[in-house]
């Protein structure tokens, strides 16, 4: 599996971990839900079925619109905010979920948020979700956390 596949499976995960409210967004959500989520991003996405069958099975995204409709679920489970940027407290904790505990690297899903919060991501939000989530992976892999198989 390429490292940008397990990248979406795991962030994929780690979004279903962290929650789907706008109240709550930390409460776990199951996959109904998130299917859910998915379809309300399709319709205002214009993203197909098949778009929402590659999210749903971790697959990277071929489409542009497929790429809207990752950006739309990050927005509403608050991992991105409405401007396109990475939502610094819901993101740590994305970083958490989608890394083993390690006790020594405490600080570590911090430094990796903000290096990615730095980065110069492109105005159209769908591109800018793809882009944190290669940052994202990339900071992981160089602050040593490893990546939790799920």
């Amino acid at each position: 599996m390429s490292h940008l596949v397990h990248l979406t499976v795991l962030l994929m995960v780690g979004i279903l971990c962290l929650g789907a409210t706008s109240a709550k967004p930390h409460e776990e959500i199951n996959r109904d839900h998130a299917a859910e989520l998915a379809n309300e991003c399709k319709a205002e996405t214009g993203a197909t079925d098949e778009d929402v069958e590659q999210l749903m099975s971790h697959d990277l995204p071929e489409r542009h619109e497929a790429k809207c409709l990752r950006a739309c679920v990050m927005k509403k489970l608050q991992i991105m905010d409405e401007s396109g940027k990475l939502n610094k407290e819901h993101a740590i904790e994305l970083v958490k979920v989608m890394s083993k505990h390690d006790a020594e690297k405490e600080d570590a899903p911090a430094e990796v948020v903000a290096k990615c919060e730095a980065i110069e991501t492109p105005d159209d939000h769908c591109d800018a979700a793809f882009a944190y989530e290669e940052c994202i992976y990339e900071q992981m892999k160089e602050h040593g956390l490893e990546l939790e198989e799920h």
